[in-house]
């Protein structure tokens, strides 16, 4: 049985660090999965985390909710 481990992340208006977050757990060892829960940031910062998706697409996962 193999264990998945999630990083959870709230986030609002976190355009100026997201990415460098994103990142820095991606680059953590042990692989894990990091969902990114995003409460309607007007500063973009869900399409920041779409963006990266790309590169991340099994790991990265976002929620998106209003206000």
């Amino acid at each position: 049985m193999t264990h998945r481990k999630l990083v959870i992340i709230p986030t609002f208006n976190e355009k100026e660090n997201i990415v460098e977050i994103i990142h820095a757990v991606m680059n953590l060892e042990g692989n894990f999965e990091l969902l990114v829960i995003d409460d309607g940031s007007p500063d973009g910062t869900g399409n920041l985390v779409k963006s990266q998706q790309i590169a991340f697409p099994s790991r990265l996962h976002l929620i998106e909710r209003k206000g």
